[in-house]
């Protein structure tokens, strides 16, 4: 009997930059989490020193345990991007996808944690291999969809976490 029969499920993986309800892009999201290879990481409620931020990533990235394999990861927000590039460190496969906000939206009242997002936003879209465009708070998904389809996370087959095969 194998371990699981979800073990080796292609999955999908969305980096919130927050709560989903109220998300700028929260229709887009949910639209995506519709489909069942699709799971979602919301950030934790305290943002985290820039000193330990790079580590405390590395340790969430080996703590997590998705339902399958993850081979995608879309990304909201250059904030989220540390734990990005650790779970892309973790999972060789993972392809980076991001759809960046908006320059207002990296602007804020602190200028040092402004700058650092202006970084962080540039080093996602060098990481990426495909940046996506959000207008009027909706996002043309084609591109994005037919990839899901050809790393089979769009797929068929159904997909029920935790089931085990019997031996036959």
């Amino acid at each position: 009997m194998r371990a699981s029969a979800d073990a080796d499920e292609p999955l999908a993986v969305l980096l919130l930059p927050g709560r989903l309800e109220g998300l700028e892009l929260e229709a887009h999201a949910r639209d995506l989490l519709s489909i069942p290879r699709v799971v979602a990481l919301e950030p934790p409620r305290v943002r985290r020193a820039r000193s330990l931020r790079d580590g405390v990533s590395l340790r969430q990235a080996r703590r997590l345990r998705f339902p399958g394999r993850p081979r995608l990861l879309l990304l909201y927000h250059p904030a989220q991007y540390p734990l990005a590039r650790a779970l892309c460190a973790r999972h060789e496969e993972l392809e980076l996808w991001y759809i960046p906000p908006g320059r207002e939206a990296l602007e804020t009242a602190d200028q040092a944690h402004a700058d650092e997002l202006l970084v962080l936003d540039e080093l996602a879209r060098e990481r990426a291999r495909h940046v996506l465009t959000a207008a009027g708070g909706s996002v043309d998904s084609g591109l994005l969809r037919a990839r899901l389809r050809e790393l089979d996370v769009i797929s068929p087959r159904a997909f029920v976490p935790g089931a085990r095969l019997r031996p036959r």
